[in-house]
């Protein structure tokens, strides 16, 4: 199932970046989708995700409003993009200071008393 999703967003992707989605109906067609469930995923990418996606009713396609695309994967980091990385130390100390009393309520310390004191 996660196979689909993932192909479904690649081949979303790179229509869009090739401006070669047609019109909504034209696009849904290509994705093997009915018209009403390709704005259901519009909306999620939009939405949910951030993607700057918008429709040019004159060329007749989506394009990204924005430059960049949409990616999903693994990408194995370089040794310098590593050595880059110094996030969890904050957090793993903030929620070592944690106290959970129940399951809708918590307390916690301020981050900036816990950075202070390391």
């Amino acid at each position: 199932m996660l196979w689909k999703y993932t192909e479904r967003l690649n081949q979303i992707n790179r229509l869009i970046k090739q401006k070669a989605t047609g019109c909504p109906k034209e696009f849904a067609q290509k994705l093997g989708i009915t018209e009403r469930a390709w704005y259901k995923w519009r909306d999620s990418l939009v939405n949910d995700l951030g993607l700057p996606i918008e429709y040019c009713p004159v060329k007749r396609t989506y394009f990204y409003k924005e430059d960049g695309t949409f990616e999903m994967g693994f990408r194995k980091l370089s040794d310098i993009q590593k050595s880059n990385i110094s996030g969890g130390n904050i957090f793993s100390n903030f929620f070592t200071h944690c106290t959970f009393s129940s399951v809708s309520h918590f307390s916690f310390v301020s981050p900036h008393d816990i950075v202070g004191s390391y």
